[in-house]
């Protein structure tokens, strides 16, 4: 933003007519932003690359559930996530960088894969007779253990890389503080 202000600034002070005064041609200001604009590029690539997973994603989960509105629930645990990433983030002294986008994909997936257990468990439980509350509580019951191990060891996984390496720092981060949250 401050480089598109710059330009946007340079471009006001230096318009056509004051360089064609100086006699310059219109295109003689230019600029190069070096990696910058690569790291434009990039961050516009992994949008581009979150959308298509979750759009992915939720396809996926239309043919496995053959519902349209239980890939939306499975999809309502993601937005809970983005109060830990966002705090450890803070509390880490990480920008949005890369590797913060990259790290959000994996959780996203993480996520969903956690609340697919949940709901297929309490789908299980509805084909046995159960009601919509009793199907819930079942499959809490009998997931939430599972669930809680493997998060706690995926981030007990992440937690020395996070720790040790600056270059993945962000990214474990990103996930750790999901998975918590």
């Amino acid at each position: 933003a401050n480089l598109t202000a710059a330009e946007d600034l340079v471009g006001e002070l230096w318009p056509a007519d004051a360089l064609a005064a100086r006699g310059l041609s219109a295109d003689a200001l230019s600029f190069d932003f070096g990696q910058e604009s690569d790291n434009q590029d990039d961050f516009a690539s992994l949008l581009v690359a979150l959308l298509f997973a979750i759009g992915l994603m939720l396809a996926f989960l239309v043919i496995q559930f053959r519902s349209s509105v239980q890939p939306i629930l499975v999809f309502l645990a993601v937005p809970f996530s983005f109060f830990g990433v966002f705090t450890l983030l803070e509390r880490s002294d990480n920008p949005l960088s890369f590797f913060v986008m990259v790290g959000f994909i994996a959780l996203v997936g993480v996520a969903v894969n956690n609340t697919i257990l949940l709901v297929d468990a309490a789908n299980q439980a509805r084909r046995a007779g159960a009601t919509r509350a009793e199907a819930i509580s079942d499959a809490v019951e009998k997931r939430f253990r599972p669930l809680v191990v493997t998060t706690a060891t995926t981030v007990a996984g992440l937690l020395p890389l996070a720790l040790s390496d600056p270059f993945w720092e962000a990214l474990c981060f990103v996930l750790i503080g999901g998975l918590v949250s």
